[in-house]
């Protein structure tokens, strides 16, 4: 009785506090709160469904451009409602854990640790702050701040009862639930960064500085917290892969492995490439020999790391012998010869030397003929590839019951045929120099697909799962070389690694200098203290700008600085406010300033998701000093007409004010933006309710923000001692996972992996200053130190076969 009436008490407080959030949302409160309801029903009738619901969708609820809220988010209503339905249920249910179950004594502990150790910093933080006071609307420099990161541990340390809780029926599937929505989780984010860069950038655009954000809001003042996800998540890609049970469900996630890869490149982060370095040869190796039983008639695969890198070298040498002059046209060609030559071979094998050599003359003869005639055709080459490719694919899968050497014969004819297309198609688009390339690569790919066809033994397995991860490493390997052959954005980037590490190594060191008491360095400074501080312990050519809200008589008004160091167009501290997607221009901006110094006011309205423009219209208002009175200013804001990009790919429009003079300082009010016949486009234009529907941002100013180095952001919150918590837990959670009780558990190498991920990424950037992706964070560790009592054997499907014939099963 008293377990289930703290699981009431605990279920009431999520649901109150819950609703009060939903009830004051920025925007249609009314549909938020039923949104949170609907939420908590939903986990009260399907408790375990959580597992899948939250790391789903938790990459694309972030809403902070549209709302303005910073200090209060989406994330808080998604896990109070799954904890209202959770917690409602057990008290409702009555059981109690069984003692099997019981949460494990090294989790309690630590948790407590890091619980104390949060609560501490969060208190030096109000401190820091000047004493906390409640604001829906609070920067960073604000004690809000300390709230907005602390309660990410806390609200892992909420749902893992409830996780406890279901690891008790084996119907609930606990680990596998939690696996699928982490992978949902990475395709969600993923097909964001996919829309982002359709939207402002080519697809296959790799030399411009367009790195994706896809809906992390959090990357407004730079920061990694799309590529921490991305780490944290992956491996569940690959967890979906070893346990897709029919073609369907391994198509999907092979779609998913490649926009996994495809967002992780378009990074364009060093630290996410490491990281992928590290963590995925980790997971190779631990998940070696075990494979989920595969879709019906598959075999299982046979290769290990030597022959994988083996593979990856020769696929790497074609790519970098085709794209330089083929480019990805030439590329796309290459990889769909190399999806015909892995399944091929096993259609032509027990055919005669001679058989073969007779469909390859007819490939060379009809090839040739049919490469001819294309070339006198728009688009000819293209063309012929394609129906050449459909052809060969369609005799490879289509198998008659009669004639099995004529199948073999026409196979061969139409892959030769192929690759001469393939070579059309190189020299149709980069002349003699690409056709020489893919004249070698092709040579390499020929050999290769002869010597499986005649020997002995097959080179790689026939196993339609096996070569479809051969593929997906192909393209995957194909990616890497066009990001750092032809995307000059990269080379760049590579090319300043040692002069960028320096960099970071001063700015770790700055950031440890400015704990300057004994107290400092023991407890930290306090959560998220890391902004306000930079402002005064750094020298004042590295200040950012800022903003505020005042009140004066009774009105509010936005006070805008610029930054002290000379400014180029991404460097302006903006204020912003999302605009309908419809509206294209021409722009006009009415606005109230009063400043004590000349400043120029600057004014836009660019096709813009977070950091990166399009189109923009722009303006500028020179402002005299007005001594304390308020002056009216008229901006006519000039540019092209933003047609808000293909259908498809919509691009979002976003409003924003800046000071354009460096050191400019100035207040404004009732802002007024217009278009032809229009009334106001902007809400609380008179910041009457304080940054409601307003959101700043710093383009290219990141280094203030950031401690840029997980561990010293942790040390720099928390203290010696709070670093030490931190690794503790961290440690312990690998440790379990790997030589203690939950190594056999079915998820403890993707968890690894995730872990691992994560760190490596947090070498270069303060991660857990980003409250999502804290979250998932903390969950893991927590998941990982309470699981491994009653855990799942991972076994072979050979060694279960094994069990059940031995005697002692018998």
């Amino acid at each position: 009785m008293l377990s289930s009436a703290i699981n009431l008490l605990v279920a009431l407080a999520a649901l109150v506090a819950g609703s009060v959030l939903a009830l004051n949302y920025p925007i249609g409160q009314f549909t938020a709160f039923v949104c949170f309801l609907l939420c908590a029903l939903l986990v009260f009738y399907r408790p375990s469904h959580l597992l899948v619901i939250i790391p789903a969708i938790l990459p694309v609820i972030g809403f902070a451009p549209w709302t303005g809220w910073i200090s209060f988010e989406e994330l808080d209503l998604l896990i109070l409602a799954s904890a209202a339905g959770g917690y409602a249920r057990c008290g409702i249910d009555g059981r109690e854990r069984s003692s099997q179950q019981r949460t494990s004594s090294l989790c309690l502990v630590l948790a407590t640790l890091m619980s104390i150790s949060i609560l501490i910093s969060m208190t030096r933080g109000f401190a820091d702050a000047g004493g906390f006071h409640f604001s829906w609307f609070q920067g960073y420099d604000g004690p809000m701040n300390s709230l907005r990161i602390g309660k990410s541990f806390f609200f892992a340390l909420l749902l893992i009862p409830l996780i406890t809780r279901f690891q008790d029926s084996p119907e609930n599937k606990t680990g596998g639930k939690l696996a699928l929505g982490i992978a949902i989780g990475l395709g969600a984010a993923s097909l964001a960064a996919l829309w982002e860069r359709l939207a402002f950038t080519d697809l296959l655009n790799f030399s411009s500085d367009y790195r994706s954000t896809a809906l992390f809001w959090e990357m407004h003042v730079g920061g990694a917290a799309l590529d921490g996800w991305l780490l944290l998540t992956f491996p569940f890609a690959i967890w979906a892969l070893r346990n897709s049970r029919s073609t369907v469900q391994f198509a999907l996630s092979m779609c998913l492995i490649g926009l996994g890869l495809y967002a992780a490149l378009t990074t364009f982060s060093r630290g996410v490439y490491l990281a992928l370095i590290i963590s995925l040869p980790l997971l190779a190796w631990q998940t070696r020999g075990y494979l989920k039983p595969a879709v019906k008639g598959l075999e299982p695969s046979t290769w290990g790391i030597g022959r994988w890198m083996i593979a990856l070298v020769f696929l790497g040498a074609m790519a970098a012998l085709v794209f330089p002059t083929g480019g990805y046209r030439a590329l796309s060609a290459l990889l769909g010869l190399v999806a015909i030559s892995i399944s091929i071979p096993f259609v032509l094998r027990g055919m005669s030397f001679t058989q073969f050599f007779a469909g390859g003359l007819a490939g060379l003869l009809s090839g040739t003929l049919l490469v001819v005639l294309a070339n006198f055709l728009p688009k000819g080459p293209y063309v012929l590839y394609g129906l050449l490719f459909f052809v060969t694919f369609l005799t490879i899968y289509w198998q008659p019951t009669k004639k099995p050497q004529g199948r073999a014969y026409i196979c061969t004819t139409s892959f030769v045929a192929l690759m001469l297309s393939a070579a059309n198609v190189a020299d149709f688009w980069g002349g003699v120099e690409a056709l020489r390339g893919m004249g070698c690569a092709l040579s390499m790919l020929f050999v290769l697909f002869v010597w499986n066809t005649f020997s002995r033994q097959p080179l790689w397995p026939n196993d339609l799962r096996w070569q479809g991860g051969l593929l997906t490493t192909a393209v995957a390997t194909s990616a890497v070389i066009a990001v750092f052959v032809g995307g000059g954005y990269m080379e760049e980037r590579f090319s300043t690694s040692g002069k960028d590490l320096d960099g970071r190594k001063t700015h770790w060191a700055q950031t440890i200098g400015m704990l300057q008491t004994p107290w400092d360095m023991t407890f930290g400074k306090g959560l998220g203290r890391f902004p306000a501080n930079y402002y005064f312990a750094i020298p004042t050519g590295d200040f950012p700008g800022t903003y505020q809200i005042k009140e004066q008589e009774g009105n509010s008004m936005l006070s805008l600085s610029a930054p002290r160091h000379p400014m180029s167009f991404g460097d302006i501290l903006r204020v912003s406010q999302r605009i309908d997607i419809a509206s294209d221009g021409p722009f006009s901006v009415e606005l109230k300033v009063r400043a004590k110094a000349d400043v120029a006011i600057h004014a836009e309205v660019c096709e813009k998701h977070l950091l990166y423009v399009g189109n923009c219209a722009i303006g500028q208002a020179s402002i005299k000093a007005t001594h304390g009175e308020w002056q009216s200013a008229h901006i006519r804001l000039e540019g092209p007409a933003l047609n808000g990009g293909p259908w498809y790919a919509p691009r979002l429009k976003m409003f924003s004010l800046g000071i354009g003079n460096q050191s400019g300082t100035a207040d404004i009010d009732d802002v007024v933006l217009t278009t032809v016949g229009s009334e106001n486009l902007l809400e609380n234009s008179g910041f009457n309710n304080q940054m409601q529907r307003w959101f700043f941002s710093s383009d290219h100013d990141h280094m203030p923000w950031h401690a840029k180095n997980l561990l010293v952001n942790v040390m720099f919150d928390q203290g010696t001692l709070g670093l030490m918590v931190f690794l503790l837990l961290t440690a312990s959670a690998l440790w379990r996972l790997n030589l203690g009780r939950a190594r056999q558990h079915e998820l403890a190498p993707y968890l690894t992996a995730a872990i691992i991920g994560f760190l490596a990424v947090g070498m270069f950037d303060s991660l857990t200053d980003v409250p999502r992706l804290a979250f998932l964070y903390y969950l893991l560790i927590l998941y990982a130190l309470s699981i491994g009592l009653r855990s799942r054997r991972r076994t072979s499907p050979q060694f279960k076969h094994a069990a059940s014939e031995s005697p002692a099963v018998r």
